[in-house]
């Protein structure tokens, strides 16, 4: 009589051998990306590191394609590969505001930037955008405005660091309407194909009956109002507006002041199920 554990065992054995194949052909892979993350850097001369709406669409791409495979792991995955990726290309850094729950900030920034990147942590949000500010091709990593976080207001059109834009929301993947914390650089506000875009506006006087929300009504446009601070608002919009936008020129145009500052690519669902 046979033993079935003759059987059990060698197809164990064979099992074992393909995951083995398996590995040694994702390790060659990924060599490959490095090698391909070199000559970009190469070809880019070390500027313009993060691309941020570029490497999110990606990933979407990615989540999309994976069938029963879990968004979370193509997420991590692909955030491990894009923070090696990234330290090949440039001197990148992250510029971590560890307020509130350190530990859990700290496990959504490694989520979404993976443990490559050279990191640096401050206790005070002021404290981390001023050194990303500072730093070429920083990136800071801030609680989401709203509430007491109100460093958004340094983005503004007369702000310190007026040349920074909010460009990614962490966490990446849920189904959140509105992320813990946020990404701010440096970079270029590009769409991703699936966004949400961030207006910084001064009210000014406004003339009664006159409200920003019956403003935002006239000009066909749909927002939520994220935070407030002293006469300046930030307002949330569904899809990817610029300046050139009519509804945008329009609205401008009977505020005191308004600027986009910045895009969120929106969140990689999860299943409604998990």
């Amino acid at each position: 009589m046979t033993n079935p554990s003759v059987k059990i065992n060698g197809d164990m054995k064979a099992l074992r051998i393909e995951i083995d194949r398996v590995d040694t052909a994702l390790l060659n892979l990924i060599a490959e990306r490095m090698d391909l993350a070199a000559a970009v850097r190469r070809a880019k001369s070390g500027a313009n590191v993060w691309r941020p709406s570029r490497e999110e669409s990606h990933v979407r791409d990615l989540a999309r394609k994976a069938g029963i495979t879990a968004p979370e792991l193509v997420s991590h995955i692909w955030a491990e590969l894009t923070s090696a990726s990234l330290t090949l290309q440039g001197p990148i850094g992250l510029h971590i505001a560890l307020v509130g729950d350190a530990l859990s900030q700290w496990s959504l920034v490694r989520d979404r930037f993976g443990a490559s990147i050279p990191a640096h942590t401050y206790p005070t949000t002021s404290a981390a955008l001023a050194a990303a500010f500072a730093d070429l091709e920083g990136v800071a990593v801030l609680p989401a405005p709203g509430g007491m976080n109100n460093w958004w207001t340094a983005l503004g059109p007369d702000g310190a660091m007026s040349s920074m834009h909010i460009l990614a929301a962490l966490p990446r993947i849920g189904n959140w309407e509105w992320p813990i914390a946020v990404a701010v650089s440096k970079a270029a506000i590009e769409p991703s194909g699936d966004d949400i875009t961030l207006i910084y506006i001064e009210a000014g006087t406004l003339a009664a009956p006159q409200t920003l929300a019956k403003i935002f009504e006239s000009t066909g446009l749909s927002a939520t109002l994220r935070a407030e601070m002293n006469g300046r608002y930030l307002y949330s919009m569904s899809g990817y507006f610029t300046d050139e936008n009519s509804e945008i020129v329009q609205l401008s145009e009977r505020v005191h002041a308004l600027k986009i500052i910045g895009v969120l690519p929106s969140p990689i669902p999860l299943p409604r199920d998990s």
